[in-house]
C-alpha cells in the first residue's frame, strides 16, 4: 500500500500552522479590497486546506474501500491507490467559496450541480454505476445549471435561440466532464492540466476585470495544487488518485466556468474558453472519430461503455516515451493552446480566425500522425531483411 502519510511531519505541522493563521478573524478583512493580495490569499488557503486534509481522506479511503486496484488492460499504476483526492479537492474549494464569497445565484447553481457530480461519481467509485445512470445524472446536472442562467448565450433567434443553446450547454457540459475523466489515465494528468486551465481562466479574468470569475478560478487553482503535489511525484508512486467523482467534478465546474465568463464582444471570443481547453476536445474527437471508422463503436450505446487505451496520452505512451515525459509533453501542449487562447483576445476578428484556424490544423496534424504512428507499430512492415539467415 502506498497511502501511509505522517500527519505530523515538519512540512505538514508548518502548512497546519500556515492554514490556521490564514483562517484567523480579520485576516481577510485587512486584504479583501487588494485584488492581488486577495488572489495570493485564497490561492494559498485554497492548497494548504486540500494539503492538510488530503492525509485525513487517505484513511477514510482505507475504512470504505476506495481503493483503486491496477490490472494489466488500462491502468497504469501498479500499487492500490485511494481514489479520494477529488473529495479533498471538493472541500477545499467549497470551504474556500463558502468563508471568501457572497453566492450569486449563478454560482449557487454551480456549486450544487458540480456537488452532484461529484456525489454521483463517488457513488460510482464505490458501488459502480452502469454509464446510463452516469449519463441521465450529468444531463440532469446540466439542466439545473441552465435554469439558473448558465448558458451559452450567442445563438441567435433564427438559429433556435435558447432551445440550440440549451442543446449545445449540455453537450459542452457533458463532453468537457467526460473527457476531464478520460484523460486521468496518469498521475497529474487531469489535476495538473486543471490547473492550466483554471490558470488561463483567471490570467483572462484578471486582464478583463472580472474579479468574482478571476477569485473562483483561483480558489480551484489551489485547491487542485494542493492535491497535484501528492499526485504527481518524479520516481515514486501517487499516493491519492482523483477518481471519477474528482476528474468529473473538475470537468464539470471548469466547463460550467466557461460558461460564466464574459469573454469579448466579438463572435470569435467564445472560442477562448475552448482553445484553452481543446485538448479535452481533441482527445474525444480523436477517439471517436477513430473507434467508429475501425467499427470498434457502431452506434451511441457502444460509445457510451467502450473503454480502450486509445487517448492521447495512451498513444503517446505507445510512442515509447515514459509516463513523465507524456504527462509533461500534454501539459505543454495544453499550455501552448492557452496562449493562443490569450492572443484571441488581443486580437481582431480576422486575427482570430486565422488563429483558430491554425489551431485546427495542428490538432489534425497531431491526430494524423498519432494514429498513423501507432498503427504502423501495431502492423510492421515486414521487409526482405528481417528474413536474413541465421
Amino acid at each position: 500500500m502506498t497511502f501511509a502519510v505522517k500527519l505530523f511531519s515538519a512540512q505538514r505541522v508548518l502548512a497546519y500552522c500556515a492554514l490556521a493563521a490564514l483562517l484567523l478573524p480579520g485576516t481577510h478583512h485587512l486584504i479583501e479590497k487588494r485584488y492581488a493580495l486577495n488572489s495570493a490569499y485564497l490561492l494559498l488557503l485554497s492548497f494548504l486546506i486540500c494539503y492538510a486534509v488530503l492525509p485525513l481522506f487517505l484513511v477514510v479511503s482505507r475504512k470504505f474501500g476506495l481503493i483503486d486496484h491496477p490490472d494489466e488492460a488500462r491502468k497504469q499504476h501498479a500499487d492500490p491507490t485511494p481514489v479520494i483526492g477529488g473529495l479533498a479537492i471538493y472541500v477545499s474549494f467549497i470551504i474556500t467559496v463558502f468563508l471568501n464569497f457572497h453566492f450569486s445565484e449563478e454560482l449557487k447553481a454551480i456549486v450544487i450541480g458540480s456537488s452532484f457530480i461529484l456525489f454521483l461519481g463517488l457513488a460510482d467509485d464505490i458501488w459502480g454505476l452502469s454509464a446510463k445512470i452516469r449519463l441521465v445524472g450529468q444531463i440532469a446536472a446540466s439542466l439545473y445549471i441552465i435554469l439558473f442562467g448558465v448558458h451559452m448565450t450567442f445563438v441567435p433567434v433564427y438559429l433556435g435561440g435558447i432551445y440550440t443553446e440549451t442543446v449545445l450547454t449540455v453537450v459542452w457540459l457533458i463532453g468537457i466532464t467526460n473527457s476531464m475523466n478520460f484523460i486521468d489515465g496518469l498521475d497529474g494528468l487531469a489535476s495538473g492540466s486543471s490547473i492550466i486551465y483554471s490558470g488561463f481562466f483567471a490570467l483572462i479574468a484578471f486582464v478583463t476585470k472580472q474579479y468574482y470569475f478571476l477569485f473562483m478560478s483561483i480558489a480551484i487553482l489551489g485547491s487542485c495544487f494542493g492535491f497535484f503535489v501528492y499526485n504527481f511525484r518524479k520516481g515514486k508512486p501517487a499516493l491519492a488518485f482523483l477518481g471519477d467523482s474528482g476528474a468529473t467534478f473538475l470537468g464539470f465546474l471548469l466547463a460550467s466556468f466557461a460558461l460564466l465568463g464574459e469573454w469579448g464582444e466579438s463572435i470569435v471570443d467564445i472560442v477562448i474558453p475552448i482553445l484553452i481547453m481543446s485538448v479535452l476536445i481533441f482527445d474525444m474527437t480523436l477517439t471517436t472519430v477513430v473507434r467508429i471508422y475501425s467499427g470498434e463503436v457502431k452506434n451511441f450505446s457502444q460509445w457510451l461503455h467502450y473503454t480502450g487505451r486509445d487517448h492521447f496520452h495512451h498513444r503517446l505512451l505507445d510512442l515509447g516515451i515514459g509516463k513523465y515525459s507524456a504527462t509533461w509533453l500534454f501539459f505543454g501542449v495544453s499550455f501552448c493552446f492557452g496562449i493562443e487562447a490569450l492572443a484571441i483576445l488581443f486580437s481582431n476578428v480576422l486575427v482570430s480566425v486565422l488563429i483558430l484556424l491554425h489551431s485546427i490544423l495542428v490538432f489534425a496534424i497531431i491526430g494524423i500522425i498519432l494514429v498513423l504512428r501507432n498503427k504502423n507499430r501495431q502492423h510492421p512492415v515486414v521487409t526482405q531483411a528481417t528474413y536474413g539467415k541465421a
